[in-house]
């Protein structure tokens, strides 16, 4: 038993059963056992990898997605970039690694809540473009990659049309789901408002704070602005919920509390109804059709290494990553402009300077072997 389980099951015996959402929310956030509280990173050093961890040129593509704003917006100089979120900076690292080729003043702000990573991001980020002050003016683009999958969900299931809460309560020497008597009427509203019924028996996980985030992020939107959303996406909801731990994917969100990562995919179709409701343009296409507008291709044949031709198959592959993630463009003030990572067509000049990975361990010994074979030849 965590230390956190063993305060939620207090809470539980105390004041009854508690709905998944704050089981999740103390879970990833609570300031003293929450996950994202302590997590000190992602990949190798965590419990999952992103997109920017598998290839630096992720993040170095996105910075050309980033440059097409800067021109859209007639070059702004400082030109602010806002990340939410930020993981272990490696997205912040190659993505103004590409925007520096134009824009020399850069202010590239991340907001990140968790006190561990941001330890982790200012070790990291020494640029002095990069800072955490979150007072900033509002910024010309906004990127949040894989952020919208840790906001809280309830979860419920359909019962002769109406959701009924699944809560959390305790059963021995466990946590379990009890299902409440009664209907929630706040999910049933939302799916009302999709005008979408889910079918009778089903699970769906339902996040009620996603229009309280978009607000949030269109109030740190510039009043001519670009933001780009990237996560998992379910629309309309369903089951989804997901957990990681030491690389290991699971489904069980009750155990381990505050020591694995809880995520459920994000419905995309709420989130572009309600930037619509909040006057902004939205549009949306897959993590692959996105890549592969920003010149996929040619760098994938500017870095001809096995070890960086394997990760970045992995982050276009339509079967995996490059189908499952969902990016959703925000665009605010500029009626005419068509981001190239939606549509496409640009004549990239030939790639310089992109981050490649160092040499696969297999990669490394055949190098070593090449060079001790030929570094004396007879």
């Amino acid at each position: 038993m965590t230390p956190l389980e063993a305060r939620l099951r207090e809470r539980i015996r105390r004041d009854g059963p508690l709905s998944f959402r704050d089981v999740m929310d103390a879970a990833l956030y609570d300031p003293q056992h929450g996950y994202y509280t302590n997590l000190r990173g992602f990949g190798a050093e965590g419990d999952f990898i992103t997109s920017p961890e598998r290839h630096p040129a992720f993040g170095w593509l996105l910075g050309r997605q980033a440059l097409d704003a800067w021109h859209a917006l007639g070059e702004p100089s400082p030109f602010r970039i806002l990340e939410v979120g930020g993981g272990s900076g490696a997205l912040a690292t190659s993505l103004l690694r590409c925007v520096r080729s134009e824009a020399s003043e850069v202010v590239y702000t991340l907001d990140e809540l968790s006190p561990s990573l941001r330890a982790v991001q200012q070790e990291r980020l020494t640029d002095r473009a990069f800072r955490w002050d979150t007072t900033d003016a509002p910024a010309h683009f906004l990127i949040a990659n894989e952020v919208a999958d840790a906001l809280p969900v309830h979860r419920g299931v359909v019962r002769t049309g109406h959701i009924h809460e699944l809560l959390v309560s305790v059963d021995g020497d466990a946590l379990t789901w009890l299902e409440s008597d009664t209907p929630n009427p706040a999910l049933d509203r939302y799916f009302g408002e999709l005008h979408y019924a889910p079918p009778e028996g089903s699970i769906v996980d339902v996040c009620l704070d996603l229009d309280s985030w978009l607000r949030a992020l269109i109030r740190r939107m510039d009043e001519r602005s670009v933001a780009l959303v990237l996560d998992y996406a379910a629309s309309p909801p369903r089951d989804s919920l997901l957990t990681y731990y030491r690389h290991t994917l699971g489904s069980d969100p009750l155990i381990r509390l505050g020591e694995q990562d809880i995520s459920a995919h994000v419905d995309l179709r709420t989130l572009v109804r309600l930037a619509i409701a909040q006057g902004v343009r939205a549009g949306a296409t897959a993590q692959r059709g996105l890549l592969l507008n920003l010149g996929f291709q040619q760098i994938v044949e500017a870095l001809p290494r096995m070890t960086d031709r394997q990760a970045l198959a992995e982050l276009a592959d339509p079967d995996g990553l490059g189908g499952k993630i969902a990016v959703l463009f925000l665009i605010r003030g500029l009626p005419e402009y068509r981001p190239v990572g939606a549509v496409g067509g640009a004549n990239w000049p030939e790639a310089v300077d992109v981050p490649s990975l160092p040499p696969s361990q297999a990669e490394q010994e055949f190098l070593d072997q090449w060079r001790e074979a030929f570094s004396n030849p007879a």
